[in-house]
């Protein structure tokens, strides 16, 4: 799928992205999705994801 997606400013600060960082996604076998940040600086480390909930509705380990 080619095109442009917003990605929330919320999202674009906690993984420090810059002007120009590109965000590749990919949708897995089990429905989740795997996004990686390019950027021709580091912008940040992989951190792992709560096994369980959804933190975008608020339902995460928090």
């Amino acid at each position: 799928m080619n095109g442009r997606i917003v990605v929330p400013k919320d999202i674009r600060k906690a993984v420090g992205a810059r002007l120009g960082t590109r965000f590749i996604w990919k949708l897995t076998e089990d429905g989740s999705i795997h996004v990686v940040a390019k950027s021709k600086k580091p912008v940040a480390e992989e951190t792992p994801q709560p096994d369980s909930g959804d933190s975008l509705n608020g339902e995460g380990n928090a």
